[in-house]
């Protein structure tokens, strides 16, 4: 074993968190304590997957607590929160390794999810390491609902990724595919992507799986398990053609008309002024594994 390897001395535990923090959460401090905010969201009251029906406030609440013992048992303070909405705050009041190390790994020049990218070491480590982040990335983006299908009716899980943060959709995506998890599509908060008139289109970007592959991540937020166990089984049984991993072609182009907002400021330097027949264009420019040069 390489010793000077970070990846090395990440755990499943340490990963989970990275994932929770990268999927939603923010790192504020001052000379006094220092804090990462973690905030669990939910769009409505009620989750409804094909018959069951799901209160998502209470789930997540109760979801929580086993993570709030993982997180203490790394020596951690943390406490849940809950109001208008649900959130892990863990504070410190001086800086002991587990801080400096998560900092290291998380931060850089990076303080909220609206810019954090994942770790490098997590691509070098364990596919348990990597199932660890994934599985708390989704905990606090990831959505199970009926009304995730495609045109054929196939149940799909979706991640939302904030509009600001470009870079983390095709990032995700690599990561997915090194578990044999195929990514379906990346609906960039783009106008070719999404049209619409003025900034509708810059909504947050939906990397979308299909319930059965993403079975192999799952979730420990308790509603989101049960309401994907319900989708695999609808769509193992009326579905046989497994979903492929990208390889990063375009198989069927299609023109897509230019949008006025191809030069919006809301887009980044880095694919302003392009115009995208494809999203997986998009994922090119942002650094696509398939497609680096």
């Amino acid at each position: 074993m390489d010793k000077n390897k970070i990846s090395n001395f990440l755990t499943p535990d340490i990963s989970y968190l990275l994932g929770l923090i990268t999927g939603h959460g923010e790192i504020q401090y001052n000379n006094d304590i220092k804090k990462i905010v973690i905030d669990f969201e939910y769009k409505t009251l009620v989750s409804r997957a094909i018959t069951r029906v799901f209160d998502q406030r209470l789930h997540i609440q109760t979801s929580l607590d086993p993570v709030v013992y993982r997180l203490q048992q790394m020596g951690i303070n943390v406490e849940k929160v809950t109001g208008e909405k649900i959130s892990l705050v863990l504070t410190w009041t001086k800086e002991d390794i587990a801080w400096l190390f998560i900092k290291f790994l998380i931060n850089g020049t990076r303080f909220s999810y609206h810019d954090f990218l994942i770790p490098e070491p997590i691509f070098d480590s364990t596919d348990a390491n990597k199932k660890e982040f994934l599985r708390g990335l989704s905990d606090v983006t990831g959505f199970v609902r009926k009304s995730n299908v495609d045109q054929s009716g196939r149940h799909r899980v979706y991640i939302e990724i904030s509009n600001k943060n470009w870079f983390l959709p095709p990032q995700i995506c690599e990561l997915t595919q090194s578990l044999d998890v195929a990514i379906q599509y990346i609906g960039y908060g783009h106008p070719n992507i999404r049209g619409g008139a003025r900034t509708s289109w810059a909504k947050e970007h939906q990397i979308k799986i299909y319930a059965e592959d993403f079975e192999n991540i799952g979730f420990y937020i308790t509603h989101k398990n049960e309401a994907l166990a319900e989708l695999i089984e609808y769509n193992k049984v009326n579905f046989d053609k497994m979903q492929a991993l990208c390889s990063g072609r375009i198989s069927r182009p299609k023109t897509k008309e230019s949008h006025p907002s191809e030069t919006h400021e809301k887009l980044p330097i880095k694919i302003n002024g392009q115009h995208f027949n494809s999203y997986k264009e998009i994922c090119r420019c942002l650094g696509c594994y398939k497609q680096r040069d």
